[in-house]
């Protein structure tokens, strides 16, 4: 699985120049569509920042260290429940993807992904800006 992190082009705006636009794509198996919609599409509602993504890596380390036994983040719209043994997001504006299966992950993945966007949210704002990410 691949995630490629990168900007497209939003057009030209009258006052503020050129206009960028975040993508989030992840290419390979046969799970597009559930890492697309779980990690992918939820990263900036979880992680708007670099500020961001130092907070809640900085949580899963202190998890990892065993000395918390849960994490949760909240985001907008969006709750990540970190356990032993899987990651759990929650898209709360559909009920059909809270607590479901297909919205479980590993926490290499998940860390992986939010380091990959912390990387990515460090890059000036261009067409030339991408990450590319191996899960």
């Amino acid at each position: 699985m691949k995630l490629k992190l990168y900007y497209s082009d939003g057009g030209k705006h009258p006052v503020l120049g050129q206009i960028y636009h975040q993508r989030q794509e992840f290419s390979g198996d046969l799970e597009v569509a559930r890492y697309q919609r779980y990690l992918a599409n939820t990263l900036t509602s979880i992680a708007q920042n670099i500020e961001d993504c130092d907070r809640i890596l900085s949580k899963i380390n202190i998890f990892e260290e065993g000395k918390m036994k849960t994490l949760e983040v909240e985001g907008n719209d969006v709750d990540v429940f970190i356990s032993n043994g899987f990651v759990q997001i929650n898209i709360n504006v559909n009920d059909d993807w809270v607590d479901q299966e297909e919205g479980r992950f590993s926490l290499e993945e998940f860390k992986a992904v939010l380091s990959a966007w912390r990387k990515f949210l460090s890059l000036p704002e261009s067409l030339s800006s991408e990450i590319t990410a191996e899960l």
